[in-house]
């Protein structure tokens, strides 16, 4: 059925996934100190929620208070007599930045002032400010919990933005918010927290850049420094991959597909990916979700970023040309050149009988009134080309060899309808099939490339065993196994809507 589907982009929403929150009991108890009384920390703990319950301050208000409720709002973090332990927490707090996150996001520069205070006073003149501690005691509670959840989930999440087309599943394991509670290091982890090479290798380019002087940096030093936090916050969606697996990986903004297997590059090839949609496509949606009865929802051609596995190669495929390409593109070229369809290899069917073309008056036909259906056949002409990699997906989107040889050269290569065009097509194939008995002779001799032009071509599936994951993904910037940054146009203009997220 899969040699069936058109390709096009994704037209349909996906629903973000539930996501179970665990509550685990507090691990340790802070130390008992001469005069100082953790029960009325523990009664100013409480008040801070009877009296600041829904505090703008807290990002996350519910949760921070539920963990305090369920432990009879004792302190868990602030030990009157550790002062070391503060400045390990601000360190954690610090380190946000080296992720491209504000660290201020975690009340880092209100928890320094009150940390310092509170030690201070207290040392010197004895003095103890329960509601400040409490205070303290709460805000570190809530800054540790959101920069674990950011780090583990992200800021910005692409499942619930329609604007986004992000169709990874979230990772497997379920996110616990209070985790940060009973780990037995905290330091290690938030240190452990991220494994990939590709984030840490990302990161350790921000780190660099951040180190040079903040009055010297210049505005592509600024451009930079952005274009990676929004890159780290794409790889902290999800990993996406394993470091050792075999993986087919297409960067739409690189305009580049890649077989990837640990630190080595198998094989490179140039691809064309689906043209940006129109700039009207905002206004188009809007109107779509408020009245969904009349307006119908607007179509785009993006491709969209999915993560599956390829299960078969399609050796000659036939192409059956999606509804709303036969509606436009097909019965313009129609209209306009009465020998187009048997020029080009296309058959008519009415239902599911083959007809006559010339039979039909195709300047009596419209985009609103087309019964009929097209299937181009295997050859030079298809647009298919001479191969297609399948893999499941709900959006009709599979890679594919093109006719159109001459748009690998374009350096904006945002021309298809939302299917991956892989220029080296033939080496894919190869390497995606090293572990099998068909080579490259047998590849080519099918697909009509040995010369001889007088066997007709058969439509052959190759099946993969086991299947190879493919991912289509959206980095504007990569590092190399060699160290080096590389970053690319935003061909779908989506960097701002994370960098925003990121700022706020």
């Amino acid at each position: 059925m899969l040699g069936l589907v058109a390709c096009q982009a994704p037209q349909q929403d996906e629903t973000a996934p539930t996501i179970e929150y665990i509550k685990r009991p507090k691990v340790r108890a802070v130390a008992d100190i001469a005069d100082f009384d953790y029960d009325k920390l523990a009664t100013e703990i409480a008040n801070y929620f009877l009296y600041f319950g829904s505090d703008h301050d807290l990002n996350q208000s519910d949760l921070v208070h539920g963990y305090y409720a369920s432990n009879d709002y004792q302190a868990h973090w602030l030990d009157i007599s550790d002062t070391l332990q503060k400045a390990e927490f601000l360190r954690i707090l610090a380190s946000a930045e080296t992720h491209g996150l504000e660290r201020n996001t975690y009340h880092y520069d209100r928890l320094a002032t009150n940390l310092g205070n509170l030690s201070f006073f207290f040392f010197e003149t004895g003095d103890i400010n329960y509601p400040l501690w409490a205070e303290s005691e709460i805000l570190l509670s809530d800054g540790l919990m959101l920069l674990s959840e950011h780090l583990q989930q992200g800021v910005f999440d692409p499942l619930n933005n329609r604007d986004y087309h992000y169709y990874i599943p979230s990772q497997a394991s379920v996110f616990d918010p209070f985790s940060v509670f009973y780990v037995d290091d905290l330091s290690m982890f938030f240190e452990t927290m991220i494994s990939s090479t590709h984030y840490k290798a990302l990161q350790n380019a921000l780190v660099k850049r951040l180190e040079k002087p903040e009055n010297t940096r210049t505005s592509r030093d600024a451009d930079t420094l952005n274009i990676l936090r929004v890159n780290l916050e794409r790889w902290r969606w999800n990993p996406l991959f394993s470091d050792a697996e075999r993986v087919v990986y297409v960067n739409i903004p690189a305009f580049e597909m890649m077989v990837l297997e640990g630190d080595s590059v198998l094989m490179w090839s140039k691809v064309c990916v689906g043209v940006k949609r129109q700039a009207t496509y905002a206004m188009h949606y809007q109107e779509h979700l408020r009245n969904p009865q009349t307006t119908p929802k607007p179509r785009h051609n993006e491709t969209p970023i999915l993560q599956s596995a390829i299960s078969y190669l399609v050796l000659n495929p036939n192409w059956n040309v999606p509804t709303s390409i036969a509606r436009g593109q097909v019965l313009e070229n129609i209209q306009n050149d009465p020998n187009y369809l048997s020029r080009m290899g296309y058959h008519v069917y009415l239902g599911n009988r083959l007809i006559d073309p010339h039979s039909v008056d195709w300047h009596a036909v419209s985009a609103t009134n087309f019964p009929y259906r097209l299937q181009q056949s295997a050859g030079d002409q298809n647009a298919m080309g001479r191969m297609k990699f399948m893999f499941p997906n709900p959006f009709s989107v599979y890679l594919h060899d093109t006719p159109s040889k001459p748009d690998f050269s374009r350096r904006n290569r945002a021309v298809s309808h939302g299917c991956v065009r892989v220029e080296n097509y033939l080496e894919l194939a190869h390497v995606l099939l090293s572990n099998t008995n068909h080579d490259l002779a047998y590849l080519r001799k099918t697909i009509g490339l040995d010369g001889n032009t007088h066997q007709p071509l058969q439509t052959v599936n190759l099946f993969l065993r086991p299947t190879v994951p493919v991912i289509i993904d959206y980095k504007t910037a990569w590092m190399d196994a060699r160290g080096n940054l590389h970053t690319y146009p935003d061909v779908y203009e989506r960097d701002r809507l994370i960098l925003e997220a990121l700022q706020r």
